[in-house]
């Protein structure tokens, strides 16, 4: 997704306050997540989110 869109749900996303909201850049990486170069690391970024608020 462009930045400039990921950048403008972030930031409206943000002013939740009950939400946890993180943005990560991460370039040359594609919509297809299960096919795309970079996969693992997208995959990986993700899950560690996920860990870190559900111990």
């Amino acid at each position: 997704m462009p930045w400039a869109i990921a950048n403008a749900s972030y930031k409206k996303q943000e002013r939740n306050e009950h939400a946890v909201t993180e943005i990560h850049e991460m370039p040359g990486r594609g919509h297809a997540l299960t096919i795309d170069n970079g996969r693992r690391e997208v995959a990986g970024t993700a899950l560690a989110f996920v860990a870190r608020f559900t111990r």
